[in-house]
């Protein structure tokens, strides 16, 4: 299974830009953050994997301080791994 997290130093921000990405059309859920990424204020966005240029285009647009990365998160069974996009 694959899924990208979009991840934030403010919950703010965050939260902003969850609501950004659903006006856009964009499925987009908060969750706690991943272990495998432990870098933020402890709550991230995930959403599927197809919205990444749609997701990078709309961060380059809004500019909300604090952004973190775009993780891709992959996950085999129990063991799960993240790679940084952006």
């Amino acid at each position: 299974m694959k899924y990208l997290i979009v991840a934030f130093t403010s919950r703010n921000n965050l939260l902003q830009f969850a609501k950004i990405l659903r006006y856009n059309g964009i499925p987009a859920t908060v969750i706690n953050t991943p272990r495998c990424i432990s870098i933020s204020c402890g709550l991230s966005i995930k959403t599927d994997l197809g919205y990444y240029e749609h997701i990078s285009t709309l961060l380059r647009s809004t500019n909300l301080g604090g952004f973190l990365g775009v993780f891709l998160i992959e996950r085999q069974g129990m063991s799960e791994s993240a790679k940084r996009l952006k």
